[in-house]
């Protein structure tokens, strides 16, 4: 059963479509244009082509991320869901599970870490920070401009499509479209990391779904990709 949180309001009920228009927009701006690895295909002729947009600091890409996905998510929430941006997950939302989860998820998340550090694929894809080591000078920092692209990612998928159209689309299928929406991002990565996306964000999702907020999720999936990155540059 679709549950109604949605603001009263003068936005129409049909313009929460646009949605579903705008979000693969920004991503594809952020596909091609705020990543600090390239894409390119192998032609006919066997040359290389780079698609993707110029080479840039991961820190700078980590930075564009938040600004296109989260900022810009945000400023698009009035217009089309008639939501106000703080009311998709920004609160703490239910902290009694939250905590729990916390205290149950972050070991695994670290574990995860550990363990997919020893496969050879996102050991050549990661860290994106090229310049990152284990000193704390430079891995801190690295770890906090992670955070601000995950706050970007997590604000999009669990705050905007999630809680923004669970209201329109039931909760069921409102996670299922944002973990659709998230594989696809995941096309390109390295296969073990591709067929962990849809699991891995249905339960991002479930958690956002029981505590009302994007906090919880964007926690533990940050652990995940910074405990990778540690784990990967000590081995």
């Amino acid at each position: 059963m679709a549950i109604n949180v949605a603001e009263p309001g003068t936005t129409p009920r049909s313009r929460w479509v646009w949605a579903l228009a705008v979000s693969p927009t920004l991503l594809v701006l952020n596909w091609y244009f705020a990543r600090p690895d390239a894409v390119g295909l192998l032609g006919r002729t066997n040359s290389f082509l780079v698609v993707s947009g110029p080479l840039m600091d991961a820190r700078l890409a980590f930075l564009l991320t938040f600004l296109l996905l989260g900022v810009g998510s945000a400023a698009l929430a009035r217009p089309i869901l008639g939501r106000r941006p703080m009311s998709l997950g920004m609160g703490a939302g239910n902290m009694r599970k939250g905590g729990a989860l916390l205290l149950a998820g972050i070991p695994i998340c670290v574990a995860v870490g550990y363990i997919n550090a020893g496969n050879e694929s996102l050991a050549a894809a990661y860290p994106l920070n090229h310049s990152v080591t284990v000193a704390l000078a430079l891995f801190v920092p690295h770890a906090l401009f992670y955070f601000l692209y995950y706050l970007g990612f997590e604000y999009h998928f669990r705050g905007l499509l999630l809680l923004g159209l669970e209201d329109r689309l039931g909760p069921l299928a409102a996670n299922l479209m944002q973990a659709g929406m998230v594989t696809l991002v995941h096309v390109g990565k390295p296969g073990i990391e591709l067929a962990a996306a849809f699991p891995a964000s249905l339960l991002f999702g479930w958690i956002t779904l029981r505590t009302r907020s994007i906090w919880y999720a964007l926690i533990l999936h940050w652990v995940v990709g910074v405990s990778l990155d540690w784990f990967l540059l000590a081995s």
